[in-house]
């Protein structure tokens, strides 16, 4: 039991340090904590960064403190390596991003892109966020870009729950049906007010190849990231670059966003304490400004606990393919399902048996893992 507590406080501690050189990262003048750093190890540090998906804020911090106290050359190497692999990674996504909604405009569709490189324009340097894959909304006409890929492109779709999936110029494209997962959970609402924010003027940004590039209205932002967010956190996890993506968002968009429309949501669809506690730990641990992150039934205990699942899942044990193992596969999804009851009882408002027996049928209906899915116009 010692030793399971000495493990949890040093978690503790790493987890501090992490979360005090973003803010160092965002705001030079923030101090660190000595003690602190001298109670962990940066391996540790940088470890747990690259899982948080926040490597390239750390490096940035560590270059603001005195030499003495900053890694070893070895290591630096290395987190700049990581770094400068997730720009190159960056530029190839806006490029792609840039490239396919040149090719959608010119054939008169209207491509709407959300979350990832739109989210990284709120950041104050965009290639910190790391870049995972494109999702996009054809508004309404999803199977026509489809269908304009495989006669244009020769590029093969292959279709899941709520969207198709393809990879142009290598980087794995999402074309959204609905905004979301429909089939996983009873329906609630939320598709419709995301078809009603949807209908707002999107922001209009320049793409790489100076056209443009829609993103979406202040108001569906603020509706879609919560619910993607709380959604992911129930059933497996997030990370602090998905907290990032709504501080910067907020930050940044908050006088334009309607707050008694979102909260009146969120209390209504059962995500009210997930936005306290979200909003919370933007504060309390990223340092951004409490009048942007209102916090209206403060629940410190659950926040903790919150941030401590973001850092270290309380369940993480990995669950193989499908293909590799279908039997373990269901049982491990299904015992992290039970393990992670707390997280549904703060994001749904679902009997909880009924959420594990419509994941199970939809993975009748789509029996496939997004890891085992192999696209042959993968280079196209």
């Amino acid at each position: 039991m010692i030793d399971r507590c000495a493990r949890d406080s040093q978690k503790s501690i790493t987890a501090r340090i992490v979360c005090q050189l973003i803010k160092k990262a965002i705001d030079h003048s923030c101090l660190i904590d000595q003690g602190l750093l001298l109670s962990t190890t940066w391996t540790e540090v940088g470890e747990l960064a690259s899982r948080q998906g926040v490597l390239a804020f750390i490096l940035d911090a560590v270059s603001l403190l005195p030499k003495a106290d900053q890694p070893d050359r070895q290591l630096l190497k290395k987190w700049l390596g990581e770094v400068l692999a997730q720009e190159s990674n960056y530029k190839k996504h806006a490029e792609t991003i840039s490239d396919l909604s040149t090719f959608f405009d010119v054939h008169g569709v209207k491509m709407m892109l959300l979350k990832g490189w739109g989210l990284s324009l709120n950041y104050p340097c965009p290639y910190y966020r790391p870049a995972g894959d494109v999702d996009i909304w054809l508004y309404g006409d999803q199977e026509k870009g489809d269908a304009l890929l495989k006669e244009e492109k020769d590029i093969h779709p292959i279709k899941s729950s709520h969207h198709t999936i393809f990879f142009y110029n290598g980087v794995e494209v999402e074309n959204h049906i609905t905004f979301i997962e429909v089939d996983c959970h009873k329906p609630d609402g939320s598709e419709e007010i995301l078809l009603r924010y949807a209908e707002e003027p999107a922001i209009v940004v320049p793409g790489n190849n100076h056209n443009r590039i829609l993103l979406p209205s202040p108001n569906f932002n603020a509706y879609f990231l919560l619910r993607h967010s709380s959604g992911h956190f129930a059933t497996e996890r997030i990370t602090i670059r998905h907290l990032l993506d709504w501080g910067f968002f907020v930050e940044k968009y908050y006088d334009a966003i309607d707050w008694d429309a979102i909260y009146n949501y969120a209390k209504e669809k059962n995500m009210n304490r997930f936005l306290d506690c979200q909003n919370a730990i933007c504060v309390n641990e990223l340092g951004f400004l409490p009048n942007h992150f209102p916090v209206r039934e403060y629940n410190p205990k659950l926040a903790e606990r919150v941030f401590y699942d973001i850092m270290y899942p309380e369940f993480h044990e990995k669950a193989p393919s499908m293909k590799e193992n279908f039997v373990k596969y269901c049982y491990v999804k299904t015992k992290r399902h039970f393990a992670n009851k707390w997280k549904y009882d703060i994001t749904y408002k679902e009997n909880f048996l009924s959420i594990l027996f419509r994941f199970a049928r939809n993975r009748i209906r789509f029996p496939y893992s997004f890891n085992d899915l192999v696209n042959d116009n993968r280079n196209v």
